[in-house]
């Protein structure tokens, strides 16, 4: 193999490190990307589940309130 052969060797392997270090960085982009948006739609799920379970806590304490009021003014059928 002469110098020139190697040089070109040498060359060609650098050429394919640097297109595998590209695709690495573009896929731990797209990577990076799809971690935000998950974040980001776990974070309005919980938000939306807080909103969700405050309605039903104050449902329960309607239905308490009302049930409490009917056995205290003696309507329960008890």
């Amino acid at each position: 193999m002469t110098a020139e052969e190697r040089l070109e060797r040498i060359e060609n392997g650098w050429l394919d490190i640097q297109t595998a270090l590209k695709a690495t960085i573009a896929a731990q982009a797209a990577t990076n990307e799809a971690i935000r948006e998950m974040a980001q739609s776990i974070g309005n799920d919980v938000y939306a589940s807080e909103a969700r379970m405050k309605r039903l806590e104050e449902n329960l304490d309607g239905l308490i309130r009302a049930i409490t009021a009917e056995h205290i003014n003696g309507k329960s059928k008890n």
